[in-house]
């Protein structure tokens, strides 16, 4: 009778159904349109196999999941957050934790009956459809219902706790967000400092991982990324932990704190130091990336612009005005600066050993280079294992190692990884397996021609070979092959006899486990592309096949001496006879300290871009030296090249591109003479 009339307060439940009740309506109308009425009404000549409901119009699922149960946080404790309301419930014959414990129940209700009222719906949506456009099993159901409960109340519990923290319902529902994506921005721009200063750090790509940080960011990837169990125990654990943490905030919570920005004098120096580092972190990677090319302390004004800025806001917040000014801001701003500044310096100090450590060669057990590896698969995006991937061939491991060496002792300058250099032209990502279980990696961006002899002798063992051009396909069964052409792609040839399709494989893989280092590093663009298609693993019958894309160099003379055997070689291949004339614009590459990515461009000739003179040539040795030889795209500053384009008889044209130096003494002929 007591807990009834004290913990849930039936007066306390229906005011508060009354004047909030139309959130928990609007989530369940929401999410009744957003899934059972979405998975009904989608049509599709042929099913697609899901493992998630979340692959059906997830992104606007999550999306209610992480506004409206902030919103019922919002209104359910805005009592507490204005003058007159707190003084009034404050007031009633009831204790806090009661007051506390019947909102909470509130919220509960708001949340979860809508989630397993859709939950049910969608079952019988499913059970009753004779022609669905989405296949699933009851499990399906269920984890989807779990999952969006536990996210719903992980957000609710959340602006609750910090509901307590803050004194005013807008910058309550800002701070949770805030909060949200902090880790996030910390990450990518610390990550940015680490790049800039720390020889060797090894970062990883903000797209693969922020959603593991921010369940904000989660909303774009939760169709193609599968929800694990691991991250609900996560979410669940801090949703349960957030509940005790909101009882003891509310008790120590003072009634006069409603309409400020900070309740608590110590979270104050938290939310100062939080605020004004986030800004330091980011006014260091602004300045660092508007910068001028050789200009030295730009990184360091914009650290400290940001962290004065950072201070002076943080204050402006809590104190609700920009009249701040007092005796001891400048100590205490100088205080946060220096603490800033170590944790700034300490990771990248040359002291703590991180730059220079190489491991042993007897400590490592196996070795890889190159990052993670995804495969999509049923519509969600997975992680390969990369266990194959690494290789305990000592010879590899000691050329790997001799090159991690010299790297440490050249002592170059870091690259810089907002405008990096172009002569930093060879990316070298290390990841090796210590004895003791760890994986310690190293990434770096080194320039070859320093670098030559170490790594040449990486890249012509067999190891570095099999994985970087992946020839572990090579040996795996395929119902064909289609070859395109590099020149022209509406030249393509299929290979579907089993015997013709083992042969190519065996040949392509000789020939590229033979190359030479100087056949991989050519600039030449290949003379064909070989797709080869296998049966799918995979149940979306959308996917149907795995694909995997191998170069043929103009180098692999097994495999074209194998395409000219078998009657090939000529459908791929463009003749000068095919060509009516050869269009060359001139074009110029100029931007300092901003790498461009060169490569054909159709619009630069047939477009009015070029505003220079196109010379155009019949001359047929010309055009057949052109066919020989494409140069690949690539990243430059400054260069000078020369757009071409090929006119055909018939068919597509041809549109190619050449460096100066790469043109022979007949085309600078023509191209001086007119």
């Amino acid at each position: 009778m007591i807990f009834n009339r004290l913990f849930c307060n039936r007066g306390i439940l229906i005011q508060n159904f009354r004047q909030h009740g139309w959130i928990g309506i609007l989530f369940l109308i929401t999410l009744l349109f957003s899934l059972p009425l979405y998975i009904a009404t989608e049509y599709r000549d042929v099913p697609q196999q899901i493992t998630s409901l979340f692959q059906a119009n997830g992104e606007v699922q999550i999306l209610f999941a992480i506004t409206l149960p902030v919103a019922a946080g919002i209104f359910l404790f805005r009592y507490i957050q204005s003058g007159a309301p707190s003084d009034l419930f404050h007031s009633l014959p009831l204790r806090r934790k009661h007051l506390l414990t019947v909102n909470l129940l509130n919220g509960f209700a708001m949340i979860l009956i809508p989630i397993w009222i859709t939950t049910a719906i969608t079952g019988w949506v499913w059970a009753v459809l004779d022609q669905p456009a989405f296949l699933f099993d009851g499990s399906t159901i269920w984890m989807w219902g779990l999952s969006m409960s536990i996210y719903s109340l992980f957000m609710f519990m959340l602006t609750v706790a910090v509901g307590m923290c803050i004194g005013q319902s807008v910058l309550q529902g800002l701070t949770v967000y805030a909060l949200l994506l902090l880790p996030v921005v910390v990450w990518f721009v610390f990550s940015l400092h680490l790049q800039h200063y720390l020889a060797g750090y090894a970062y990883e790509d903000v797209g693969f991982n922020g959603e593991k940080l921010s369940l904000v960011l989660r909303m774009g990837s939760i169709g193609t990324a599968p929800v694990i169990h691991k991250e609900l125990i996560i979410y669940s654990i801090l949703a349960i932990l957030f509940i005790p943490l909101a009882y003891l905030f509310y008790a120590r919570r003072q009634v006069e704190s409603a309409t400020q920005a900070i309740t608590f004098r110590i979270v104050k120096p938290i939310f100062r130091f939080g605020f004004m580092f986030t800004l330091v972190l980011i006014g260091g990677a602004y300045f660092t990336s508007i910068a001028p090319r050789t200009s030295i302390g730009w990184d360091v004004c914009g650290y400290i612009l940001g962290g004065i800025m950072g201070y002076i806001g943080a204050e402006m917040i809590i104190r609700k005005t920009w009249l701040i000014w007092t005796s001891r801001l400048v100590p205490k701003l100088i205080l946060y600066g220096i603490l800033s500044g170590l944790i700034l310096y300490v990771p990248v100090a040359n002291w703590n050993g991180y730059a220079v450590r190489v491991p042993e060669l007897n400590k490592v057990n196996s070795i890889k280079l190159g990052g993670e590896r995804y495969t999509y698969s049923n519509g969600i995006n997975q992680k390969v294992d990369d266990g194959p991937l690494y290789s305990d061939d000592q010879k590899y491991i000691e050329a790997i190692i001799a090159l991690h060496q010299k790297i440490i002792d050249s002592d170059l300058p870091l690259r810089d990884p907002i405008n990096p250099d172009d002569d930093y032209d060879e990316y070298v990502l290390i990841n090796y397996k210590l004895e003791n279980g760890k994986v310690m990696k190293r990434r770096y961006n080194i320039p070859e021609t320093e670098f030559h002899k170490e790594l040449m002798a990486v890249k012509q063992t067999m190891d570095y070979k099999r994985v970087a051009y992946n020839t572990i396909k090579l040996d795996e069964d395929a119902l064909s092959i289609g070859l395109r052409s590099s020149l022209s792609p509406f030249r393509k040839v299929y290979i579907s006899n089993p015997e013709q399709v083992r042969e190519f494989k065996e040949l392509m893989k000789q020939d590229i486990l033979d190359q030479t280092y100087e056949e991989q590093r050519s600039p030449w663009q290949s003379f064909a592309y070989a797709e080869m298609n296998q049966d799918s693993t995979s149940k979306d019958p959308f996917q149907p096949r795995e694909m995997w894309n191998f170069e043929i160099k103009p180098s692999y003379d097994r495999v074209l001496a194998w395409l000219k055997e078998n009657k090939l070689y000529d459908q791929l291949l463009v003749q000068a006879d095919e060509i009516v004339s050869a269009q060359f614009a001139k074009q110029e590459i100029n931007s300092p300290g901003s790498l461009q990515w060169t490569a054909p461009q159709p619009e630069y000739i047939d477009g009015s871009l070029s505003g220079n003179k196109q010379i155009a040539t019949k001359n047929k040795e010309i055009i057949s030296d052109l066919l020989k030889r494409q140069r690949s795209g690539y990243l430059t500053e400054k260069d000078t090249i020369y757009q071409i384009k090929l006119n055909v008889t018939r068919g597509e044209n041809i549109y190619m591109m050449l460096k100066e130096e790469d043109l022979t003494e007949e085309m600078k002929a023509i191209l001086v003479n007119q």
